[in-house]
């Protein structure tokens, strides 16, 4: 992958896991479900983590200007935790079937365009994310299950879906 190319891919996801990391804590100080609270906050701690491990990957030569490329993966990113979820099933939903599989494909992509050697210390990284991820998900869907029917939780993502369809990692 050109250097250029891997600095774009990994302030894009300094800025996304930041800046949900950020949101989610915003989530679990106004939840009233003291289990979903504490999941949003973990969850939130640890995409923090994970910015701060993306960001240490980034190259730190001033001619890639790698601060600069911690931008916002695509537009409507900004805006997804403010006024679109108003309660705890539909917090959880979009975390879980918006987020998640975005973040998940996004990097599998990525890791798949790696090269072995070059960028070993990203794909190890990438990786650790991926884990981490499904761990996530795991967690959140028994806490959702519990909160929602399927069928309720299949609409509210279809309708989400649609609503944020533009979001891309």
């Amino acid at each position: 992958m050109m250097i250029e190319d891997l600095t774009d891919a990994l302030g894009r996801y300094v800025w996304l896991q930041r800046h949900l990391g950020e949101s989610l804590r915003f989530w679990s100080d106004g939840e009233d479900d003291g289990a979903v609270a504490v999941y949003l906050h973990e969850v939130a701690r640890r995409f923090v983590e994970h910015s701060a491990g993306w960001e240490a990957l980034l190259a730190d030569s001033p001619a890639l200007g790698a601060a600069e490329r911690v931008r916002a993966p695509s537009p409507g990113w900004e805006e997804l935790f403010r006024g679109t979820a108003t309660g705890t099933s539909d917090r959880l939903v979009i975390l879980l079937h918006v987020v998640l599989p975005r973040m998940r494909a996004s990097l599998e992509r990525f890791a798949g365009q790696l090269g072995d050697v070059a960028e070993a210390a990203e794909a190890r990284f990438c990786a650790t994310v991926a884990q981490d991820l499904g761990t996530i998900e795991e967690r959140g869907r028994e806490l959702l299950d519990v909160r929602a029917t399927a069928p309720s939780q299949r609409r509210m993502s279809a309708t989400l879906g649609r609503r944020l369809a533009e979001l891309s990692c």
